[in-house]
């Protein structure tokens, strides 16, 4: 299919941690509607977080409504769709293509014993074939952990799904992974593209049960009748396979080459991440297929960032007015304006759901250290974003151990909307930042769909015409200085709160 300039507007996904944001882009490029709808976290027990897949469903059946109510020729005209979602939540489906149990989140802590089994079967053999080591924040361990606890449950599956590609199934009947998606089961073979017979046999699953693997770009399939019906789409839109959400941010920020910068990104979750031509096992590193073939990323993760902020928000909150409406971005920024860069004297670590890099520990906590009678709302709320930002740098920290040097960085995420904490970033970091036009998971999708329909040459092409720069960011000197000189201090609490979280010493 080869579709002009004129021919209609493309819809993108993004199936998030805490919530579906959808966006419709129209043929000049704009951004001509949005919405999104959240859904619930399940926590039945401590270190466990769940989502039930109906729940997303109902969100896509939410955000279409509003889009078709507000904008039905929008949604008449659309030529393609694409998605994305946050990686490593698997969904199971028994023979009738019913959802067996709730998706497994990349921050569930529980299956630490499977991690320490899969370490001793595999040692080294699991960081060559996927380029990644062991953690719970991966569907393999997490499939061990259900077959383990739950073994008339996992007996029922006979398909294998990521998050993304459930919609996608929904919407089309095709059951396909994108190489991105894969690559976060932890049963990916990265070079060659395939899935590993060692590790999917690890997994306890059937052959049968896993996807047919494709490019983030391929044409998959196209709405069907019983979509259409059930979610308000046209039928015979095309839809693409699509990718993680980190990988459709590299797009929607334009950074498709080694050597262009990396990106801090910080949403639920948060890191560091940069592109690079090198297929290497980095210790404590994620590593991830860029959309561009031959092209891999890297990313350093820290589980809890605007996290950290909405629980300290939600947590004064509590104590506002019942009718009070949610502080915004910019009233955090007036707040934690009042106090002095350092927080005067207080610190936060934002380890409220165990850790990643650098530590991969699941036991980690949190905390607050230095505070005394001076501190109040304002100093909280700072130590907050400097602790996230610390934490950044921690993994910022891990890239130039192994010799890959990030000198600028995009902005990305929700850190963005706030002017303050994005400063305070850059300041911690030591490096400027940009940020980008509405450069969200949600619009890559859109880019890497309408690429794929041939609206565009390449996904260069589409990137060099719609992402543009918004904004620099350098580094307050006098602030850097102060920051410079509380990272040690970060830095050994963190080691001693990590110590401290190990199985050994409890």
């Amino acid at each position: 299919m080869n579709l002009g300039i004129s021919d209609g507007c493309v819809l993108g996904m993004d199936l998030g941690t805490s919530s579906l944001k959808c966006v419709v882009m129209d043929a000049t490029g704009q951004i001509r509607a949005s919405t999104e709808r959240s859904y619930e976290t399940l926590n039945p027990h401590h270190g466990w977080a769940e989502q039930n897949p109906d729940d997303w469903v109902e969100a896509l059946r939410a955000a279409v409504a509003e889009l078709r109510s507000h904008h039905p020729n929008l949604i008449e005209s659309l030529a393609a769709i694409g998605l994305c979602s946050a990686a490593h939540t698997p969904v199971l489906l028994d023979e009738s293509d019913r959802v067996i149990r709730p998706g497994i989140l990349w921050s569930d802590q529980r299956s630490e014993v499977e991690v320490a089994e899969l370490r001793s079967e595999f040692g080294t053999q699991l960081e060559q074939i996927t380029l990644n080591e062991a953690g719970c924040t991966w569907t393999l361990p997490q499939l061990r952990w259900i077959r383990r606890h739950e073994p008339d449950q996992f007996s029922r599956a006979r398909s294998l799904l990521s998050s993304k590609d459930y919609l996608l199934f929904r919407l089309t009947g095709q059951r396909c992974m994108d190489y991105g998606s894969a690559a976060a089961t932890l049963m990916f073979d990265a070079r060659n593209k395939a899935w590993s017979p060692e590790l999917k046999a690890a997994s306890g699953l059937p052959d049968s049960a896993f996807p047919t693997l494709t490019h983030p770009m391929a044409i998959v399939g196209t709405v069907n009748a019983d979509a259409a019906k059930n979610f308000g789409l046209p039928v015979g839109v095309p839809v693409i396979a699509g990718t993680l959400d980190s990988a459709a941010e590299l797009v929607g920020c334009s950074l498709l080459a080694p050597g262009e910068g990396g990106m801090v990104r910080v949403g639920s979750a948060g890191g560091i991440m940069v592109v690079t031509n090198t297929p290497t096992f980095n210790k404590g590193i994620i590593t991830y297929p860029h959309i561009i073939d031959g092209l891999y990323y890297k990313q350093a993760g820290t589980n809890s960032c605007a996290t950290s902020l909405k629980w300290i928000r939600d947590l004064c909150g509590a104590m506002r007015p019942a009718d009070a409406p949610t502080s915004t971005y910019d009233e955090l920024d007036r707040i934690a304006a009042q106090a002095n860069p350092g927080a005067d004297g207080l610190m936060f670590h934002p380890y409220l759901q165990g850790e990643r890099a650098p530590y991969w520990n699941a036991e980690m906590r949190g905390s607050f250290t230095g505070i005394d009678v001076r501190h109040g709302w304002p100093q909280f709320l700072r130590a907050v974003m400097e602790g996230v930002a610390f934490s950044l740098l921690d993994c910022l920290s891990m890239f130039r151990r192994d010799g890959l040097n990030i000198t600028s960085a995009v902005m990305a995420g929700g850190v963005s909307k706030s002017k303050m904490w994005s400063q305070i970033t850059t300041d911690v970091l030591g490096i400027p930042t940009w940020t980008v036009q509405d450069g969200a998971s949600a619009l890559g999708s859109c880019l890497l769909a309408a690429t794929a329909i041939g609206v565009f040459p390449s996904i260069h092409a589409a990137a060099a015409t719609y992402v543009n720069d918004q904004q620099t960011l350098n580094p307050n000197i006098a602030n850097g200085d102060i920051y410079r000189r509380m990272f040690p201090r970060y830095q050994e609490f963190a080691r001693f709160l990590n110590f401290t979280a190990s199985p050994l010493n409890h």
